[in-house]
């Protein structure tokens, strides 16, 4: 078996888009049309509501208080408004609820206080508002618990709703273009598109674009078709990049894990350019409603399993156990009593990760798919991103993971840790759980730990670890698809196939894969439709394209 390779794949483009070409297997029978999308147009408020890791959601929950009192944080915005409200269901507990932060500018101020509601002795309810991204806690418990650190076995029922700004604010690309005017905008643009684009003619045709949208005739860009997606080639080709050594066996303590260090960097925003307003900046939101140490043991999850998947000798250590594959940890998680669910999403890319001020820039990349349009033309879509979310949830290991082939790290297990704007979607085709098939969970993570293995070998001394020449984000997960599900439902997907007898697992499935650079076949509209997020707004010109497409 000889592996294909083809030309490193644009790295800005394709850090979270992937593309697909070949004999493809069959996608599901579902959806023959690309309508098969959810119309966000169809919720009341035209949005997605984004959904928290593993937190209190809004409505009402009752929780214990037998192991102390609880508490968890919220995301907060620019005037985020929310109203907590604490009761005791059985008439017999004191109820307290405080809030404090703002987080991450002070972890231990007191924004709000209340002990009662008279006259109901028995209700505790506060309102609160934010005045900046970042996040609140609350804590709810009982006079006794809070005030006299006195243990108070017993219920509360917590009611928690956000009245307003409950959402990162997000603002149309065109908007941010208008605000500025096209002279400062035009004047900015020889500077920055450089760096975005690097290829000369990728770079001039995205000028155009915005000129194109200044003479009022244009909505959709900046646009690049799937063949020129080798334009960003120069920021992968390092000059006599070495091959890198390969990694060293690494034995984990799971009790240093699970009590180890609990300050952690975040991410951050940086300008966009010297030339350009200081409000207007590259870079992801904090979730600030995952504290520090959260944060630390889903990165130590992550690190443990992309470690154990390469095989190389490294392992988790508990006494006199040892735990050596990705297969040995869930397996071992499961029977511990924790609760795996893994599902398949796909999103719209954040490739360009624009803010103005405090608000997410709406500023998808589109791809040109080479698909015709009844009118003329061809279809561009929003360059999509997919990955397999893993949420572990249990008496030890609490956390949530993606896992997809990207720039850094080649294939891999990432922590979940940024906002995601509300306008990149949010689209789950398939889930796979525990509590349902267990064993299906245990062979989903272990093909990702074969995956993973495989891909890093053959990147040994490829720049980025092979991203964009042995595949990008939806290859890996058309790979994990293709086994759990038997057939492909992403596009486009880059992968070059295998030549010759495929020798394991890995190059079975990579041989089915369809090879969108090649163009488009005849199961490109059909998975176009599986792939997005959301059809219509908030990118109201993608529903009449789709449209005329499936003409």
């Amino acid at each position: 078996m000889k592996l294909r390779t083809l030309p490193l794949l644009a790295l800005p483009l394709l850090t979270a888009a992937c593309d697909d070409g070949g004999d493809a297997a069959p996608a599901p029978a579902a959806s023959e049309k690309i309508t098969a999308a959810p119309d966000l147009a169809d919720k009341a408020d035209g949005t997605l509501v984004a959904r928290p890791q593993g937190r209190l959601l809004p409505g009402t929950t009752t929780v214990s208080l037998d192991a102390g009192p609880t508490s968890w944080r919220f995301n907060t915005f620019p005037g985020t408004r929310a109203k907590i409200t604490v009761t005791s269901p059985d008439g017999d507990l004191d109820p307290v609820v405080v809030v404090r932060g703002p987080i991450p500018q002070d972890l231990q101020a007191t924004v709000a206080w209340n002990d009662d509601r008279s006259p109901d002795e028995f209700t505790a309810e506060v309102e609160v508002t934010a005045d900046a991204t970042g996040a609140f806690e609350v804590v709810a418990g009982t006079y006794g618990q809070l005030q006299l650190g006195q243990a108070t076995p017993g219920r509360l029922t917590v009611d928690f709703q956000c009245l307003a700004a409950c959402e990162l604010p997000q603002i149309p690309l065109a908007t941010v273009l208008e605000q500025f005017g096209e002279p400062a905008v035009q004047g900015a643009l020889g500077q920055v598109l450089p760096t975005l684009f690097p290829d000369p003619a990728t770079a001039a045709a995205v000028e155009a674009q915005v000129s194109a949208f200044f003479a009022g005739d244009q909505d959709v860009f900046p646009v690049v078709t799937l063949a020129h997606l080798g334009a960003a080639q120069p920021l992968l080709e390092l000059a006599a990049q070495a091959p890198a050594p390969p990694p060293e066996p690494v034995t984990f303590d799971l009790g240093e894990l699970l009590t180890k260090r609990c300050t952690v960097e975040r991410t951050t925003r940086s300008p966009l350019h010297p030339d350009l307003p200081a409000e207007l900046t590259r870079g992801g939101w904090p979730d600030y409603a995952l504290d520090d140490c959260t944060v630390q043991r889903q990165r130590d999850f992550a690190e443990v399993l992309n470690n154990l998947a390469l095989d190389n000798g490294s392992a988790v250590v508990s006494g006199p156990t040892r735990y050596e594959s990705v297969e040995d940890v869930f397996v071992a998680l499961i029977d511990a009593g924790h609760h795996v669910r893994v599902e398949n999403n796909r999103y719209f890319a954040n490739f360009l990760s624009l803010n103005l001020g405090p608000a997410s820039v709406i500023a998808p990349v589109w791809l040109d798919t080479g698909l015709p349009l009844a009118d003329g033309g061809t279809l561009p879509i929003p360059a999509p991103h997919s990955h397999h979310d893993v949420f572990v949830t249990g008496p030890l290991v609490n956390a949530r993971l993606m896992y997809y082939m990207g720039t850094d790290n080649g294939v891999s297990f990432r922590s979940v840790e940024t906002l995601r704007p509300d306008w990149v979607g949010e689209r789950t085709l398939y889930t796979y759980d525990s509590a349902d098939d267990a064993d299906r969970v245990v062979r989903l993570m272990t093909l990702a730990g074969r995956l993973r293995k495989v891909w890093t070998e053959r990147g040994q001394g490829l720049p980025a670890l092979g991203y964009g020449q042995l595949g990008v984000c939806n290859d890996s997960t058309a790979v994990l698809e293709l086994e759990a599900e038997g057939s492909v439902s992403l596009y486009p997907l880059a992968q070059p196939g295998v030549e010759g007898a495929p020798q394991d697992q890995v190059d079975a499935l990579l041989a089915q894969l369809p090879q969108d650079l090649a163009g488009p076949d005849a199961t490109a509209l059909t998975r176009i439709g599986l792939t997005l997020p959301y059809t219509g707004a908030p990118l109201p010109a993608l529903a009449g394209l789709l449209e005329a497409a499936a003409r």
